[in-house]
């Protein structure tokens, strides 16, 4: 009896294992996935002559880079969890009212390393019709999922957001512009 009980929990460890190891294998799939399509999309975006407006079926509001992580990505005007897997998204407000607050998958190719910024660092925001605005780091914090409220009612001009590597809390960065609009292509 007691090599039966070891060998199942012997095979329920290996399937546990074997589990794991394919979730991983699918993460980094999706990841690359998500790279690959927002890097298209991004030119495509730059590319004004072929841009309508919409790109496969999505609405995009325009392109934040992030120069000290060196991310380029496009922003989707509206969110759901479908959508964050191509891109970064429009979680609510606009930077036309100084509340944007972009949200995104912890992807490698996306948000992961957004917890690595600093105060003082800068993105750039390229809206879709060409405008460019500067924005700083001011506070970078931890808050838990239940804090919708606090995520999008402050004072700051732009939050970014995604999921702590446990997902159990959401790394957010809030920034405000400078000098407003910086240029116009």
């Amino acid at each position: 009896m007691k090599n039966k009980n070891s060998l199942l929990l012997f095979v329920i460890g290996i399937t546990f294992i074997i589990i794991s190891f394919g979730l991983l294998i699918y993460d980094r799939y999706e990841d690359m996935n998500a790279g690959i399509a927002s890097k298209k999309i991004v030119k495509k975006i730059q590319d004004k002559s072929n841009y309508i407006g919409i790109i496969d079926n999505n609405e995009y509001i325009g392109i934040i880079n992030i120069p000290s992580l060196n991310l380029e990505l496009p922003v989707m005007s509206d969110w759901s969890y479908e959508k964050m897997k191509i891109s970064p998204v429009r979680y609510s407000g606009s930077f036309e009212n100084n509340d944007l607050v972009i949200c995104a998958h912890s992807y490698k190719t996306f948000f992961r390393y957004i917890k690595n910024l600093k105060v003082g660092d800068v993105l750039i925001f390229t809206n879709i019709d060409g405008n460019v605005y500067l924005y700083e780091v001011e506070v970078i914090e931890i808050l838990s999922p239940e804090n919708i409220k606090e995520m999008i009612e402050n004072e700051f001009d732009l939050t970014l957001f995604t999921c702590t590597s446990d997902s159990q809390n959401r790394v957010t960065v809030r920034l405000n512009r400078v000098d407003g609009q910086i240029a116009i292509k």
